[in-house]
């Protein structure tokens, strides 16, 4: 009895068997200690990448693309006069960026949610803003949330989130 292998698609491989899967980009960030870069093997993970990357550059930061990145973090520090203008501009900055540099998602969700109380105190320590992020890749069914957390320094933290579809 003759038995037949299909042949399987890199974005069908489990990420944690790699044996024999080619992979399709590097992810960051970089400092792997074995000195060779981490690298992803679907497409979901190397779009994470590409945006992390994209929202944690400030623009005028990358050498002969200045308009790469975004101001996230410096719109915290901008006379802004009230809480609907800034949670505007963070969406704004967020969405032209992903249009700009990232055409191939679409944002399905965009909240920001500022963490401070009526005495102008962070309700949370740690993080001044919380922004809730998820995109699409087009012309498939892959999702990707996202959680941003600033805090009131100014740093930027960025995670995975779960997608509650």
């Amino acid at each position: 009895m003759a038995r037949y292998r299909r042949k399987v698609r890199v974005n069908e491989i489990d990420p944690i068997s790699t044996v024999g899967a080619k992979p399709v980009g590097v992810t960051i960030p970089f400092n792997n200690p074995n000195g060779v870069f981490y690298q992803s093997y679907t497409n979901r993970v190397q779009v994470y990448s590409n945006l992390k990357n994209l929202l944690l550059t400030a623009k005028g930061e990358r050498y002969m693309l200045p308009d790469f990145g975004t101001e996230i973090r410096f719109i915290l520090f901008e006379n802004i006069s009230s809480e609907g203008e800034f949670v505007e501009s963070i969406q704004n900055e967020i969405s032209n960026a992903i249009s700009t540099w990232m055409p191939y998602l679409s944002i399905t969700e965009l909240d920001v949610k500022v963490n401070v109380e009526d005495n102008l105190v962070a309700d949370d320590p740690y993080h001044a803003v919380t922004i809730r992020l998820v995109v699409k890749i087009t012309g498939t069914n892959i999702y990707l949330p996202i959680q941003i957390f600033i805090s009131d320094t100014g740093s930027l933290t960025i995670e995975e989130a779960v997608y509650n579809g």
